[in-house]
């Protein structure tokens, strides 16, 4: 190819056009225009970005169209012409505004041109009643401390309860709602249910009996006591246990409970059915042999597990699992 046509057609690239279907403006690669068109659709840009970029275009267009001299003056004639054709397309641009292309708040009024109108009436100090702002800051507390939903629930279903019944709460002397500690300590105080302390070895090998007067372990050989200067004896080690005949006492003190332990006694077996432990063989025995002759005896069965509580840990533990078979077997 010769230099003059290769100029030739280099002259036609240079000089070849690509004009907006939606508008006047011509550009002279594609990706101008491409880029041109997405104002029209309004994809990433706000209204005021567009109006500029609009703008911004027209004068490109009027400045690469121009062939006046830089360093001649400007008629008059041509402000007029040029202030025309912008202002012009400056009123094509504002009718884009009537259709936004995001979600606000905001309204036109006629007789307030294309400013945005925002109604903030509603803003005042007094916005939020003290009960919601109560809300939003237990709302606050939740998301701090990473609170589960379903406690979050549980928690504002008691504070709802507190408020009705707050009252006749009022009415009870020092009334307030107390901590942890306070509230472990109610319980005790009032539960005649109590726990008895053991000797204990210091590598859990073995629990001592109240009658056991070994010094040391059978098993490990540590010893039972701590040797003290002035030779008292002071306990290695020692565990509190809750007595279960304890605990069962008061199931049958309570009305509501005892009527629950009333299941076996009022239990009838049928011939060849074995739907519970009492229809075994080992529960007849028993009472072919004298026990359970007393409505209120209970049936209890003891289930015992040993796990270590590490891969490679040393010591191993027993899990005594209790089953009141008094009980309905639905909620044993």
């Amino acid at each position: 190819m010769s230099s003059s046509n290769a100029s030739q057609q280099r002259d036609r690239i240079s000089t070849q056009q690509y004009q907006c279907d939606q508008c006047v403006l011509f550009f002279d690669n594609y990706q101008k225009l491409q880029n041109h068109k997405r104002i029209h659709r309004g994809d990433s840009a706000t209204m005021t970005e567009i109006d500029q970029s609009i703008l911004d275009d027209v004068d490109m267009y009027h400045d690469e169209n121009d062939t006046s001299n830089e360093d001649e003056s400007v008629s008059n004639s041509g402000n007029e012409k040029s202030c025309n054709c912008i202002t012009e397309y400056t009123m094509e641009s504002m009718e884009l505004d009537n259709t936004i292309s995001y979600k606000c708040a905001c309204n036109f009024e006629d007789s307030e041109g294309e400013a945005h109108i925002y109604d903030s009436s509603r803003i005042s100090t007094n916005t939020f009643t003290k009960a919601e702002l109560m809300s939003i800051h237990l709302s606050q507390l939740m998301l701090q401390h990473r609170i589960a939903r379903a406690a979050y629930r549980d928690i504002v279903q008691f504070i709802n309860t507190v408020i009705r019944d707050h009252d006749d709460i009022m009415m009870e002397p020092g009334a307030k709602i107390s901590h942890g500690k306070t509230v472990d300590a109610l319980l005790k105080s009032k539960s005649s249910v109590k726990g008895h302390e053991y000797d204990v070895c210091s590598s859990g090998c073995r629990l001592y009996d109240i009658n056991d007067d070994q010094e040391s372990c059978v098993d490990c050989g540590k010893p039972r006591y701590k040797t003290d200067p002035d030779q008292s004896q002071t306990l290695a080690a020692s565990m509190k246990l809750m007595s279960v005949g304890d605990m069962l006492s008061q199931m049958l003190a309570d009305p509501a409970t005892r009527e629950l332990l009333c299941y076996r006694a009022n239990r009838e077996s049928v011939a060849g059915q074995l739907t519970n432990i009492f229809d075994g063989d080992n529960y007849k025995q028993l009472v072919q042999q004298g026990l359970f002759s007393n409505p209120d005896d209970i049936a209890i069965g003891l289930y015992t597990d040993g796990f270590v509580n590490q891969k490679k840990g040393k010591n191993s533990y027993t899990i005594i699992h209790c089953i009141i078979f008094n009980l309905d077997p639905s909620i044993r």
